[in-house]
């Protein structure tokens, strides 16, 4: 049955990740809660405030303008088309229509043509090429657009009474989009104050794990079930060595593998991969270990790789840690696959050429 920690730890993992996911689906929120606070709603109420505020300019410029009579007693605007006013519907519709015409290739260029005024706003013609309509442009504090037909006369005047008209209704759904706005502004700054919900959640779950953490770190210092198959496996290839019947002892496997070569002192086992560069002995790697011999086991205490300019060193008296458990686990495993190697790879012991029926003390690290 495996450590329940193990599973428990797992489990926390993937819960903070997904709270940590949250909280940061949260923060983009909070984040954009703040700009849209500081700069992006008050800037589209100002325009949409602004925008009102040149609509009802020109509303009542349009509807300040003075009225005239038709013969059967209506009431109209005047128009004026080039240079003259007309105040007859008829002729002025005819005037207008003929305006259109005559400027239909300078429109049909993408040319907006100023032809006159009407209502106290400039008068302009142009061609939609989206739609393929031509269409007329009020100008006062904005520019107010409605279709044309070019083959009607008075209708052209309706559309741009409608036109005109149709400001009163702009301003009446620009004033219901600032009030939405103000509203949404209002409740952005309550919901920009409401905290993560689920922070209790997290931070129990991250002091949970922490606590797995120390007591796996425990756990997995007081398993030494590795360092006793070290210790296993140094006797089975190096007892002489690691019982004091020899200080040191070389063993080579063949051209092409580095000489391998063990040493005790006192009660520091060393085993080290050798190599001479520059006159200087490297080393890739050595790892040394204090043999505990009461109880059948090895604890690593250095590790050198002189090639990459590697040093650790491994302080078995230290509180434990996790990432100090986590290295020396790792000599570990590294050593027990390292073993594996030397076995396959056929090392012997070296004896030396004049002395071969003694050990060879003399050899050292």
């Amino acid at each position: 049955m495996g450590n329940p920690l193990i599973k428990e730890e797992m489990q926390l993992q993937t819960q903070i990740k997904e709270l940590k996911s949250e909280k940061s689906r949260y923060s983009e929120k909070i984040y954009e809660l703040q700009d849209n606070i500081r700069v992006k709603v008050p800037t589209s109420i100002r325009a949409t405030e602004l925008h009102i505020k040149h609509n009802k300019m020109d509303l009542e410029t349009a509807n300040s303008q003075p009225k005239v009579y038709t013969e059967d007693g209506k009431e109209t605007y005047p128009i004026k088309i080039g240079d003259k006013v007309y105040t007859d519907r008829v002729e002025a519709g005819e005037a207008f229509k003929d305006a259109i015409l005559k400027n239909i290739g300078r429109t049909a260029e993408g040319k907006t043509v100023h032809i006159g005024e009407y209502r106290g706003l400039k008068l302009s013609i142009l061609f939609d090429p989206n739609f393929k309509t031509t269409k007329a442009c009020l100008e006062g504090e904005k520019h107010h657009y409605c279709d044309l037909n070019p083959e009607t006369t008075t209708g052209n005047l309706i559309r741009l009474d409608n036109c005109i008209n149709n400001i009163e209704k702009d301003i009446q759904q620009s004033q219901e989009k600032v009030e939405t706005l103000k509203a949404e502004l209002e409740q952005m700054k309550i919901d920009v104050e409401v905290p993560f919900s689920k922070a209790e959640e997290l931070l129990k779950a991250e002091t949970r794990l922490e606590e797995v953490h120390e007591a796996l770190t425990k756990f997995e210092l007081s398993d030494d079930t590795m360092h006793r198959e070290i210790y296993e496996r140094f006797a089975d290839n190096f007892s002489d060595v690691l019982f004091g019947r020899t200080g040191a002892m070389k063993y080579d496997a063949g051209e092409g593998w580095d000489t391998l070569s063990v040493e005790l002192n006192d009660n520091i086992f060393s085993i080290a991969h050798t190599y001479v560069q520059n006159g200087d002995l490297m080393y890739d790697p050595m790892i040394s270990f204090i043999v505990d011999y009461e109880n059948e086991k090895v604890i690593p205490i250095s590790y050198e790789n002189s090639g990459m300019g590697i040093y650790e060193s491994y302080d078995p008296n230290a509180e434990p840690t996790p990432q100090s458990v986590q290295n020396i686990n790792g000599v570990l495993e590294f050593m027990d696959t390292w073993l594996d190697n030397i076995e396959q790879q056929g090392y012997e012991p070296v004896v030396p050429d004049g002395d071969k029926n003694r050990g060879t003390n003399d050899v050292s690290l």
